[in-house]
């Protein structure tokens, strides 16, 4: 085992050190007690509240108002080549089956490759 060095101080210095130390926190303390501070409005926090609700709700209608219409022609453009061209539809399935399978495969394959 190493010996450590200690540097024994007197009682009298050890406690002026102490005491510095103290006296300088007090300072310190002092000093940020001295800074103002702000607190706002508890209105203005309801309002900031309520402005951000407003603004969640408009976006998520908006959202949804955006996946309805997108939908909607999807499956409208599903429905008539289902009806118009049968055989349009059937190629539609099937690549968009096997583009799914394929993009899932590769993912998985990249993700094991990765954790290896």
């Amino acid at each position: 085992m190493k010996k450590q060095k200690v540097i024994i101080l007197n009682s009298e210095e050890q406690n002026k050190q102490d005491f510095d130390a103290i006296h300088e926190l007090h300072e310190g303390l002092n000093k940020i007690d001295q800074f103002p501070v702000y607190t706002p409005n508890l209105q203005w926090f309801e309002q900031m509240v309520v402005e951000e609700q407003q603004h969640t709700r408009r976006k998520l209608i908006r959202d949804l108002s955006v996946f309805f219409i997108v939908a909607f022609i999807i499956i409208s453009g599903m429905l008539v080549s289902l009806y118009q061209m049968p055989t349009i539809f059937v190629i539609v399935q099937i690549i968009t089956t096997i583009f799914i399978a394929s993009y899932t495969s590769v993912r998985l394959i990249k993700k094991a490759t990765r954790n290896e």
